[in-house]
């Protein structure tokens, strides 16, 4: 009997080792969230008690170097990803394909969108967050005169922009100059009885002192997504329609792509440090935790109500509605992605582990998640849409702002707009929320108070953000299955391995053909040699 029951002890502890083998990655990255978590907690106070301000700011700047580090990694290997799958993935689809999945995408990233904004709207106006907490506000102006209007305009022109090399590292925006009013002169007489008295007059001709559009200006030293996104999509499509005369640009691309994710599958090993500094560095440097978490609690619990039912309730329903699959092992299946989401607080920082769960662990066709996601991680932000709306509504309610329905709509429209046109980046949803206060003429002072706890909401709008793009690109590969059985039957006819996993296309006797997934190829030699493990 006893034996019987060392040997299941012993047969139930393997199978939780090798689970923990398999999975070893997502519980590493667990572990460096919870760790990060305590190690800022613990040493809040002794860094907040170092008088010396540059001895503080080293403190804080040496626990985030190893999370900087990271960043700086998956930043590196952002734009040779987004352009490397974007390409590889159209190029191996024909026109018509290519119009339907994209279609579908857009359809969904929009729709999406629009739920989010209007459960974050509903959620306001039922909760009234803003007229439970009256925080003591800053009277310091953050606004910068930026319209409705220069903000659409801006979107467009990041969709095409002049220099491809300098779209790698900037972000250009409208530029704004003052413009006095203009004044009329004019000397009056008035008549006093037996005095007469000559007075010097002006009459304003022009509205007063304002801010006019003056060019354009750099907004940033970041990546313009955008604009690279519609090149590679460009570029992809019309690769693909040259035929054999591209192949060897193909070549390329689907090498620099492969090898791309390598170096993504190597860095994802230092996750888990970088996690837990980033974190444990954001929670060292503030000044007061509590504080900040008392004054704004009831807007953090509406827009993480908000953020959590969107992301894991109506995201998987739309999925199962669509597919007819269980939503819950999808989400499972994203777990690498969803925690370092949260970890790194970025969306294109996380855009390599998402493809990796996405086309590994959910086998989606390469050829969609490719398209889907760096698209995604450019244009859909459910989470930042939601919060920007929730953040409109509680800040009228805080000045007790009575907002019609025009305005209601003009936040919705706004939100949408302005989270397409935020950055994949940290906190990028929080400088687009002035387009959205001023569109609907609310003040934009209180957004200073949202800054001590931004952090920690940006980083549930990044999984929600993410979580969206993984959930996009399992419908639209469950929609587009006849498009790529189509495409993997034309391939066949011409030659090819009609698989989906489109591997590398290799020279062979001075042209081009896809590598054999059972072989090994070496660069020096035209033919293939059999792996020696067979």
């Amino acid at each position: 009997m006893g034996r019987c029951e060392s040997e299941r002890l012993r047969s139930c502890c393997g199978k939780v080792l090798h689970h923990i083998r398999k999975e070893l990655l997502l519980v590493l990255i667990i572990l460096g969230v919870l760790v990060g978590f305590i190690i800022g907690l613990s040493v809040n106070k002794s860094v907040n008690d170092i008088k010396d301000p540059e001895k503080k700011a080293t403190t804080i700047m040496l626990i985030g170097f190893p999370g900087e580090l990271f960043m700086n990694m998956l930043k590196l290997l952002i734009l040779p990803l987004i352009v490397a799958s974007l390409i590889t993935a159209l190029a191996t689809l024909d026109s018509k394909a290519t119009g339907r999945i994209g279609r579908r995408t857009v359809l969904y990233y929009m729709g999406t969108m629009l739920i989010a904004v209007l459960l974050g709207i509903v959620l306001v106006l039922s909760i009234r967050p803003g007229e439970r907490s009256k925080p003591e506000g800053t009277d310091e102006e953050l606004s910068r005169p930026y319209r409705g209007l220069d903000s659409l305009l801006d979107l467009l022109r990041s969709c095409f922009p002049v220099n491809l090399v300098e779209a790698a590292f900037i972000q250009k925006r409208t530029k704004y100059k003052t413009v006095d009013p203009v004044v009329n002169e004019y000397n009056e007489t008035i008549r006093n009885g037996t005095h007469n008295y000559t007075v010097l007059k002006e009459e304003e001709l022009a509205p007063g002192s304002s801010m006019v559009p003056a060019g354009l200006e750099i907004a940033s030293r970041n990546m313009n997504v955008l604009g690279l996104v519609v090149f590679s999509i460009v570029f992809g499509i019309v690769l693909g329609r040259v035929g054999e005369r591209g192949l060897p640009m193909r070549a390329f691309i689907e090498s620099l792509n492969e090898i791309v994710m390598e170096m993504v599958s190597l860095v994802m090993w230092l996750s888990p440090i970088g996690i837990c500094s980033l974190i444990a560095a954001k929670l060292a440097g503030m000044d007061d935790i509590g504080q900040a978490f008392k004054t704004l609690g009831y807007l953090m619990g509406t827009a993480i109500a908000g953020l959590l039912c969107h992301g894991f309730i109506i995201l998987p329903l739309v999925y199962l509605i669509f597919t007819r699959k269980n939503p819950i092992i999808y989400i499972k299946n994203m777990s690498d992605a969803i925690f370092t989401a949260y970890g790194t607080d970025s969306s294109a920082a996380t855009l390599p582990t998402t493809m990796r769960c996405v086309e590994q662990n959910n086998h989606v066709d390469k050829r969609i998640s490719r398209f889907v996601l760096p698209l995604g991680a450019t244009v859909n932000m459910d989470g930042t849409a939601l919060y920007e709306g929730v953040c409109a509504l509680w800040i009228a309610q805080l000045h007790g702002i009575s907002l019609g329905a025009g305005q209601v709509i003009t936040i919705i429209l706004t939100s949408m707009a302005a989270a397409v046109g935020a950055a994949a980046i940290p906190s990028a949803g929080l400088v687009t929320m002035l387009i959205v206060l001023q569109s609907a003429n609310l003040p934009t002072s209180d957004v200073a108070l949202l800054w001590a706890v931004d952090w920690f909401m940006d980083r549930f709008r990044t999984v929600v953000n993410v979580l969206g793009d993984a959930i996009g690109a399992g419908i639209v590969g469950h929609l587009s299955r006849d498009e790529m059985k189509n495409a993997d039957q034309a391939d066949i006819e011409e030659g090819g391995q009609g698989d989906e996993k489109h591997e590398l296309l290799v020279p062979s006797e001075g042209r081009y053909v896809k590598k054999d997934p059972d072989q090994n190829y070496s660069p020096r030699m035209t033919s293939f040699k059999r792996s020696s493990e067979e």
